[in-house]
């Protein structure tokens, strides 16, 4: 490999990496590489710096000594959480931060259950595979943006409250421009003649390829933080309890709130199907904004003594890619024809950024291929 086919696979290796931290931020859970923000993993893993995140989906049950990132409940008011599994109960695993001297359980956070855990950092024996700085990079890049954004709202005396999820969301949206820019014509050169030597070269990088690979990795987990929470919710009622209620009888409507939290950068819109025509659910659909807290209320007819009834609640979760509106047309269609719209999008996205940037044909040393990275093009149109 040369010295400029190196500087290029780095180059796609940087920009995928990147990616993959935005959209794990948009999601809320780590897609493909993660970082630390707090010291409570040293030495293993140290502050800023970050690890390869496998997700949950395709590894097994996590085993003692395993490092996992799941939604806390408790530690530092909810949220991801990256710890290491030292037990297990019944009630769940018991985890620990390697620098603290007492599991998390032990400071209020219930056991974590396995639908709680997004991810798994990579390990080779028993070291996990770490890219130093990586998040210290990252975030003195965000904050770049920031200030670069916020200087040019000022000027024109615009709203200069910028935060890490709206420059994200900026990349994100940028990357669709770019997936439907890359598709401009480049004039000239016979493209049959273009992919016939880039097939025949075997000195080249393919980016078709490795686009195809990668945006697997991305949509997987968001694919999972749109399903794995989501599913039939079981809600459980006793008419022992239901009985001691006062002016509650048999076949009167009772009430159960369940919360839905949304620990991601994107809001998400919920859509709740009962499984039964007597249980209702007030609001049938909603949207959660990013950081808060939702609460659904289940109606349904109260079971008499001595009877418990299970009534279930079918709970769908979209990522607001989409306006609400549109993203509950297509789920009335059907759920498929929803989450459908938004891998399409999201999978746009990543190939516009990395298809975009880097060009979809073959890379060559010195490559004088006429299908030009759309960089390239830019200063060409510039000139």
């Amino acid at each position: 490999m040369t010295g400029e086919m190196l500087q290029r696979a780095l180059g796609v290796a940087l920009i995928v990496v990147f990616i993959a931290l935005i959209i794990g931020q948009l999601l809320g859970q780590p897609v493909l590489v993660a970082y630390v923000e707090s010291g409570s993993m040293e030495p293993t893993i140290e502050t800023g710096d970050g690890f390869v995140a496998v997700p949950a989906l395709v590894t097994p049950a996590p085993q003692e000594g395993d490092v996992v990132t799941f939604y806390a409940e408790e530690i530092d008011g909810g949220g991801l959480t990256t710890h290491r599994v030292v037990g297990e109960t019944e009630a769940g695993y018991v985890t620990r931060g390697d620098a603290n001297p007492f599991t998390d359980q032990d400071g209020g956070e219930p056991p974590v259950t396995e639908d709680q855990i997004v991810a798994e950092a990579l390990q080779v024996g028993d070291t996990v595979v770490t890219i130093p700085g990586l998040g210290t990079g990252i975030e003195a890049v965000q904050a770049a943006v920031i200030a670069v954004v916020t200087t040019t709202l000022d000027a024109f005396g615009l709203d200069s409250d910028v935060s890490s999820g709206a420059v994200g969301v900026g990349i994100f949206a940028v990357g669709v421009v770019l997936f439907v820019a890359s598709f401009r014509p480049t004039g000239g050169g016979g493209p049959e003649r273009d992919a016939s030597r880039a097939t025949t070269d075997t000195n080249s990088i393919d980016v078709r390829r490795i686009t195809v690979v990668l945006l697997v990795v991305v949509l997987l987990p968001a694919n999972a933080a749109m399903l794995a929470p989501a599913g039939p919710t079981d809600i459980v009622l006793d008419g022992d309890k239901v009985a001691e209620a006062p002016n509650v009888s048999p076949g009167d409507p009772v009430e159960a709130e369940f919360d839905v939290n949304n620990g991601g950068l994107i809001t998400l819109f919920l859509v709740f199907d009962p499984a039964s025509e007597d249980v209702s659910v007030e609001p049938t659909e909603f949207g959660v904004p990013v950081g808060e807290t939702a609460t659904a209320t289940v109606t349904a007819p109260a079971p008499p003594p001595g009877v418990e009834r299970t009534i279930t609640v079918d709970e769908h979760r979209y990522l607001v890619v989409f306006p609400e509106r549109i993203l509950l047309a297509l789920h009335r269609l059907h759920p498929i024809a929803a989450l459908a719209g938004i891998n399409a999008l999201v999978g746009g996205a990543f190939v516009g950024f990395v298809g975009g940037l880097l060009g979809f044909r073959g890379v060559r040393p010195r490559d004088t291929s006429r299908d030009l990275p759309l960089r390239v093009r830019i200063k060409q149109w510039l000139r």
